[in-house]
C-alpha cells in the first residue's frame, strides 16, 4: 500500500537538477526545526539557498540568472517547502520583488538592482499587502505627497515585510489621494526608512516579518517601477494575490505531511482509507496547479487552486499531528510545527473569496 500511495505524490515536471534539489531539500529539513525557534535571521537556511543558486532561479540570464520556466520554478518551490516552509517563504518574497523589477519597462534603476541581485550583492523583498489583501492598515497605510520640485514624499507604514532586517531593497507601493497607485524600488538605507523588530508570529518566526516605518522618505521618478496609475495591481507583471507560488508552498508542505503518514501506514491500518483520499486529493490538485503554471486554457483558476490548497494543507498536517498523538505535540517534533505553519496560508496574501470559503467550510456550510 505504501508504494501505491507514494505514486500519488509524484512530481510532474522533468527536473534537470534532480539530485541537487533532493539534496537541498534534505539539508533544509535538517536546519528547519532550530530555525523556527525564534525571530533571528535564519543564516543557515538562507546560506543553503544561496549556495545552490536558488536566489537566481527567477532571474533572466542577462542578469546572471537561470531563467527557470514557471512550471519548473513552481515545482521547485513545492519540493523545497517540504524541507523548510520558512526558507521557501522567504525565497518566494524575494522572487516576487524580482518579478516586479523585471516588469519595469526601460527602468535603469531596476536593471541596476537586478544585476546586483544576480551577482549576490543585494537582497530584495516585497511589501505591497496594503494594496492587495491586508486590512491591518489598508491602502492608505502610506501617504503620498507630490513635491513641487518633482518626486514624492512617503509617510506611513509598510505593514508586512518578510526578511525586512536582511533586505537591501524593498519593492513597495503607495496610493495617492486621487486613487492612483505607484510601485517603488525603495533602498532600505534611504533616509527616513526604519525597520521595526520582527513580529512575534505564531509560526515562521525566522522569516523576520516586520513592519517598516516611513518618515518623510523622498523618492523620485527613477525609483518608480510603475505608475502612478489607477488599479496598478491588475496590470501585467504586478505582484498579486492567490499566486501559484503560494499554493505551491501549501502543496509542498501538505506532501511532506502525507509522505510522513505513508511511512506510518504499514503499522496503522486505520490510516489506509483517509490517507488514500488525501493522496488522491493531492494528486488532483497538483495536476491543476501545474496546468495553470503551464498556461493551459482550460486550467482551474488560481483562486480556486488556492482555496483547495489551503484546505488540503490544513487537513494533511492536522492528520499527521493526530496520528502522532502526544509525541507529535512536542516542540521537537515536525508534526506540531507543520500544523502551526499551515495556519499561515489562512492569513498570508489570502484574497477575500479564499478566506470566505475557508470560514464557510469551517462552519460546515460548504466543502473547501
Amino acid at each position: 500500500m505504501s508504494r501505491c500511495l507514494l505514486d500519488y505524490l509524484d512530481w510532474t515536471e522533468p527536473e534537470p537538477e534532480l539530485a541537487r534539489i533532493v539534496r537541498l531539500t534534505a539539508q533544509l529539513a535538517d536546519e528547519d526545526g532550530s530555525a523556527d525557534d525564534g525571530p533571528e535571521w535564519p543564516k543557515g537556511l538562507w546560506s543553503l539557498l544561496e549556495r545552490d543558486g536558488a536566489t537566481r532561479w527567477s532571474l533572466p540570464q542577462e542578469f546572471g540568472g537561470e531563467a527557470c520556466p514557471r512550471p519548473l520554478l513552481v515545482e521547485r518551490y513545492a519540493r523545497l517547502a517540504g524541507g523548510s516552509l520558512t526558507a521557501v517563504f522567504i525565497l518566494s518574497q524575494h522572487d516576487a520583488a524580482v518579478r516586479r523589477l523585471m516588469a519595469a519597462p526601460a527602468n535603469t534603476t531596476a536593471a541596476r538592482w537586478l544585476h546586483a541581485i544576480g551577482a549576490g550583492r543585494a537582497f530584495t523583498t516585497v511589501g505591497i499587502s496594503h494594496l492587495t489583501t491586508s486590512r491591518r492598515l489598508g491602502p492608505r497605510a502610506i501617504k503620498v505627497a507630490e513635491l513641487a520640485r518633482g518626486g514624492y514624499q512617503l509617510d506611513g507604514t509598510i505593514p508586512w515585510v518578510t526578511a525586512a532586517v536582511r533586505a537591501d531593497l524593498f519593492v513597495t507601493g503607495a496610493a495617492l489621494d486621487d486613487g492612483r497607485q505607484m510601485l517603488v524600488a525603495l533602498p532600505t538605507d534611504r533616509r527616513g526608512v526604519v525597520v521595526s523588530p520582527p513580529f512575534p508570529l505564531a509560526a515562521l518566526q525566522a522569516s523576520c516579518t516586520s513592519q517598516v516605518l516611513l518618515d518623510a522618505v523622498q523618492v523620485d521618478d527613477s525609483d518608480l517601477l510603475a505608475g502612478p496609475a489607477l488599479d496598478i495591481m491588475s496590470q501585467p507583471g504586478a505582484v498579486g494575490t492567490a499566486g501559484l507560488e503560494t499554493s505551491a508552498l501549501a502543496l509542498g508542505q501538505a506532501r511532506a505531511a502525507l509522505a510522513a503518514l505513508v511511512e506510518m501506514a504499514p503499522e496503522r491500518g486505520e490510516l489506509a482509507e483517509p490517507l488514500e483520499v488525501l493522496c488522491e486529493n493531492w494528486k488532483l490538485l497538483w495536476g491543476q496547479l501545474m496546468a495553470q503554471a503551464r498556461g493551459e486554457a482550460d486550467a482551474v483558476s488560481p483562486t480556486e487552486i488556492r482555496t483547495q490548497a489551503n484546505a488540503l494543507v490544513l487537513r494533511s498536517t492536522q492528520a499527521y499531528l493526530t496520528a502522532r498523538k502526544g509525541t507529535g505535540f512536542l516542540r521537537t517534533e515536525p508534526a506540531q510545527r507543520w500544523a502551526r505553519q499551515a495556519l499561515f496560508f489562512l492569513v498570508w496574501s489570502c484574497p477575500a473569496p479564499v478566506a470566505q470559503a475557508a470560514i464557510r467550510s469551517l462552519a460546515g456550510l460548504c466543502q473547501a
